[in-house]
C-alpha cells in the first residue's frame, strides 16, 4: 500500500485533488481511498488530506501517521507537516520557489519541489485571489509517486473538468508533471524520461 498524506490551505484545492488523484488510480485499477480532515473549514487556514492506494482491498480508516509521500502545497506548512509524522522511506514534495530550495536540501529524505503557484498563476487559475494549485499538483504527484501516469490524470479531467477549462487544467497538470526539480536525492530520476503527452 502506498499512503500520501497532503499539507494545504484551505482555497488551494486540495479537497478536489485527492478526489481527482483517487479516480486516476481507479482507472488504472488500484483500490483507492482518498478523504480531507479539516480544522476551521475558512479559507486559508490549514487543511490534511489523504490518498492511499494498494492492490488490494484497503481495510484501513485512520489517518496517515508515517507517510509514503509527504505533499506540502504552502512552504509555510512544511515544519507542521514533518511533525505530523514521517518514516526513513518518506518521499517529500513542496510547493516553493527555486530560492527556496535549500530549505529542503537538509532533510533526511528525498525531495522534490516546483513552483506550483506562478504555474497557477501564469495559467489564470484563481478564486478570490488565492491561486488554485489541484491541476498543477495532479501533475506534480503523477511524477514523483510514479503510480499514476498523466494519461489517467488527463482522462479524469476530461471527465470533471467542464469543457470550456479543459485545455487549461491540463497544461496545468503537464506543466506541474515536467516542472519538478530533485532537490535531495539520490538522483535515480535525473535520467528518467519526462514525457507528458496529453
Amino acid at each position: 500500500m502506498v499512503e500520501i498524506r497532503f499539507h494545504s490551505l484551505g482555497g488551494q484545492g486540495a479537497v478536489t485533488l485527492i478526489n481527482l488523484l483517487a479516480q486516476a488510480g481507479d482507472l488504472v485499477g488500484k483500490q483507492v481511498q482518498a478523504f480531507p480532515f479539516f480544522g476551521a473549514e475558512r479559507r486559508g487556514a490549514p487543511v490534511k488530506s489523504y490518498v492511499r492506494m494498494d492492490d488490494r482491498p484497503i481495510y484501513l480508516r485512520s489517518q496517515i501517521y508515517r507517510a509514503d509521500f509527504l505533499v506540502v502545497m504552502n512552504i509555510s506548512l512544511l515544519e507542521s507537516a514533518l511533525k505530523e509524522g514521517t518514516k526513513e522511506s518518506t518521499v517529500v514534495l513542496v510547493n516553493q520557489r527555486e530560492e527556496e530550495d535549500a530549505a529542503l536540501k537538509g532533510l533526511p529524505f528525498k525531495a522534490y519541489a516546483l513552483d506550483a503557484t506562478s504555474i497557477a498563476l501564469e495559467l489564470g487559475m484563481v478564486v478570490e485571489g488565492m491561486p488554485v494549485l489541484n491541476q498543477v499538483f495532479l501533475g506534480a504527484v503523477s511524477y514523483v509517486t510514479e503510480i499514476v501516469p498523466l494519461e489517467a490524470v488527463n482522462e479524469v479531467i476530461r471527465r470533471n473538468v467542464p469543457a470550456t477549462r479543459q485545455e487549461a487544467s491540463m497544461e496545468a497538470a503537464r506543466r506541474g508533471f515536467t516542472s519538478v526539480r530533485e532537490v535531495r536525492g539520490t538522483g535515480k530520476r535525473e535520467s528518467r524520461e519526462r514525457t507528458a503527452a496529453s
